[in-house]
């Protein structure tokens, strides 16, 4: 009868040790665990970049991490045997799913951030492209309006061009004119003196044939009457 509360106690003592080597197991666990989450947040801050909206989750994350670690130094003293109360375990699990949370929120941001940079590049790099297609497209129509206007030139040049034969002949036709001219006057001139010769001759020949007149008798005083 003596020896049943010492057996009763010593399972008693077994089941203690029993579950103090399974909260150690879980503390083991969950001090993995609190370090990999350390560890993961760093490797991610780190490869983020400079993104506002990622390095606010990262903070977040850091920020929740050490209230993991604090709920775990505060819960891991149990019946003096080291093991995590239930309630300490089921806070620092809740805090670790809210460090993978903001990472991963992390990692989604700073990829959405690399995406919208990537746009604007490739936004500036399609204006750029749209700006030279627009100059390629202006000198395209400067040039046929050059050609256009280099054909007006053409042909206004071809009838410049008929317009100065035209002129020239017109020039050779007033000139032969004035040669005509000239020569006509020089007919006319020698016509003026050769009228003036024979107008000196006929005066001449009229004063030539007409007769001297004879000489009139002396009117003799009539006879004396006897």
């Amino acid at each position: 009868m003596v020896r049943l509360p010492i057996l009763t106690a010593v399972a008693a003592l077994i089941v203690v040790i029993l579950a103090s080597f399974s909260c150690a197991a879980d503390k083991v666990d969950l001090s993995a665990q609190l370090t990999a989450a350390k560890a993961s947040i760093e490797d991610i801050a780190a490869k983020v970049g400079n993104y506002p909206q990622a390095l606010a989750e990262i903070e977040q994350a850091r920020v929740v991490q050490k209230k993991a670690e604090l709920a775990y130094d505060k819960g891991r003293q149990w019946m003096g045997l080291g093991g995590l109360k239930p309630e300490s375990e089921q806070e620092i699990r809740h805090y670790l799913q809210m460090v993978e949370m903001a990472t991963t929120l992390a990692t989604s941001r700073a990829a959405k951030g690399r995406s919208e940079e990537e746009a604007a590049v490739l936004d500036k790099q399609l204006a750029l492209v749209k700006a030279r297609v627009k100059l390629l497209e202006d000198r395209k129509s400067e040039e046929d309006r050059l050609r256009q206007e280099a054909k007006k030139y053409e042909s206004a040049s071809k009838e410049s061009a008929a317009l100065k034969a035209d002129l020239a002949k017109f020039s050779a036709q007033v000139d032969q004119l004035t040669a005509d001219k000239k020569q006509l006057e020089g007919q006319v001139a020698t016509l003026v003196a050769e009228k003036g010769a024979l107008s000196s001759q006929l005066e001449a020949l009229k004063k030539s044939a007409v007769p001297a007149a004879s000489p009139q008798p002396a009117t003799q005083p009539p006879p004396a009457v006897q």
